[in-house]
């Protein structure tokens, strides 16, 4: 009686699991503005595939049913490739013998340089910390959101300090006046010429996407830095994931607040995403797209980019990670895309020392002749 009762909740379960799971891998092609919820899904899609995983084999040794589950799995193949580094684009020995130049880019969320010292672990000197990142990670472009500056407080590092430390001597920005004399917003810092630059009008975003044409030797390399939409967690949702964090509100407006929060970010990111995108393809020049999209593989906004440019974490060995550092389970949400002028050398994610709520993203790529770029 009891075995008969444990079957039948494993079976109701499974099912349940792997058909939040099969729509999961559906939260890339509708669209937000028309079904919002079905992002969730996608949001939810690491623990629907683990626990379809762990009760596919439990079938498998009670039931020896299992075919459903696993047809389910199968089926999101293509789904899963986002989560874990397979390579589809790696530079073959011809392509090797075609490279002109190559090129290392790195995207950070910097959170302010943690000015309010919200880091956990907490760091003792922030600002320091910010330069030895800077000297001893040195790329040829890096681009920073959530990037600030105050000549006024001494927690911030200065544009001139990055430019020392990073070896720059290039830089655009994209600033708004937060409080005092605090500005922030986006920039980007290259050892290369910045022959012209701008943004992306977009009134929904927090922080307009900002682009530069930069020069290196012979070839000119348009670079997007993105900040989409945040859902802008407060104290009552950080307790949902922190036991420790206190709110005076009751679990089930919590959700309530949270759930609202997603259903009106959900839809601004589309908006937001389609503008990026809209303007990268009339880019007469090469092509790199990065920044904190604040949506994992699985959602409609990284589905939109992935269309028309790849994913550089797809090169490499067979993995996962994730960029959000803080204590919500937001997985990889720091992206960093290229054309097919480019090829993919090598993904990195520093995890060695908590800096911000984000993990740095770095990329190398390989620039292409004219020539083997046509034919790619």
């Amino acid at each position: 009686m009891i075995f008969s009762l444990l079957k039948l909740i494993i079976r109701i379960t499974t099912f349940l699991f792997s058909i939040g799971l099969l729509i999961s891998y559906f939260s890339s092609y509708v669209s937000p503005t028309s079904i919002w919820y079905i992002q969730l899904f996608g949001l939810a899609y690491p623990l629907l595939l683990v626990g379809t995983i762990v009760l596919t084999i439990l079938n498998f040794l009670i039931r020896r049913k299992f075919i459903f589950s696993l047809f389910i799995l199968l089926a999101g193949f293509f789904t899963h490739v986002k989560y874990f580094g397979i390579s589809t684009n790696k530079a073959s020995s011809k392509t090797i013998g075609s490279i002109d130049e190559q090129l290392t880019l790195m995207s950070f969320n910097v959170k302010l340089f943690d000015v309010y010292q919200l880091v956990e672990p907490a760091l003792e000197n922030s600002k320091l910390a910010f330069k030895n990142f800077l000297k001893e990670n040195q790329v040829d472009v890096i681009s920073f959101q959530e990037y600030a500056e105050d000549p006024t407080n001494n927690l911030i590092i200065s544009p001139e300090a990055i430019k020392e430390h990073g070896g720059y001597d290039y830089h655009v920005s994209n600033l708004t006046l937060e409080a005092n004399r605090l500005k922030v917003g986006q920039a980007i810092f290259s050892k290369y010429p910045i022959i012209a630059s701008g943004t992306i009008d977009n009134s929904e975003a927090n922080f307009p996407s900002l682009f530069a044409d930069i020069v290196k030797d012979k070839d000119t390399i348009r670079v997007y830095n993105f900040h989409l939409q945040s859902i802008r967690f407060q104290k009552d949702e950080y307790s949902l994931f922190d036991l420790t964090i206190e709110s005076k509100k009751d679990y089930t407006q919590r959700i309530t607040g949270l759930l609202k929060k997603l259903k009106k970010a959900y839809p601004s990111r589309t908006h937001q995403v389609e503008r990026i995108i809209a303007h990268a393809l009339t880019s007469p020049y090469t092509t790199i797209l990065m920044g904190d999209l604040n949506d994992p593989p699985t959602s409609y906004a990284y589905a939109q980019i992935e269309a028309h440019f790849s994913d550089a974490f797809q090169v490499g060995s067979f993995n996962a990670t994730r960029t959000y550092a803080g204590k919500v389970p937001a997985g990889r949400i720091d992206y960093i895309f290229y054309d097919n002028q480019l090829v993919p050398l090598s993904f990195k994610t520093y995890k060695e020392k908590v800096l911000s709520d984000h993990y740095p993203i770095q990329a190398s790529f390989a620039l292409l002749n004219k020539e083997q770029s046509k034919i790619k």
